[in-house]
């Protein structure tokens, strides 16, 4: 799903704005590289829709390796898409993400999908979960109580014997 294949529900603006949030984040605050290939990958989709980004052009635009790059032997582009992959899924899981649009850069490829956020339910506190499961906790009470009562109520039985 890329972001021009489907213009009318995703606009370059909201895209641009999350790739903003998402340069700024703590995810990719400390790597320059990941950034500008970011950046770079966003850009490239938004004035080629449908045209798929190589490797060498990443190497060249992002990497500044022109001469000879050869992706087979120099594996920079696919361990640093792989690397913006994994710091894009820790920005989207933080509970302070409030971007609009998700921006995923599916297995297999470098050009990026714009997806729209559902905003994640809000969890629930741990007092409420163990409040919900009272009456379990309350069920469990009645037998163990029931099973001393028998237990006291037999042994009291045997002790009355003569």
């Amino acid at each position: 799903m890329n972001i021009l294949a489907n213009t009318e529900t995703m606009a370059p603006e909201r895209v641009l704005m999350t790739l903003d949030s998402v340069c700024t984040s703590e995810a990719l605050r400390k790597s320059k590289r990941m950034r500008e290939l970011l950046r770079y990958l966003v850009q490239e989709s938004i004035a080629r829709p449908g045209e798929p980004v190589t490797a060498e052009a990443i190497a060249a635009s992002v990497f500044n390796r022109t001469n000879g790059f050869d992706a087979i032997d120099d594996p920079i582009v696919r361990t640093t898409v792989s690397r913006l992959r994994a710091a894009l899924a820790v920005h989207y899981e933080q509970q302070d993400c409030e971007d609009e649009v998700e921006i995923r850069i599916p297995r297999g490829g470098y050009m990026p999908e714009f997806v729209p956020r559902v905003a994640k339910p809000v969890p629930r506190r741990r007092w409420e979960s163990l409040r919900s499961n009272l009456w379990i906790l309350n069920a469990v009470s009645v037998v163990v109580a029931l099973i001393a009562l028998a237990v006291a109520l037999n042994l009291g039985a045997v002790a009355c014997k003569p």
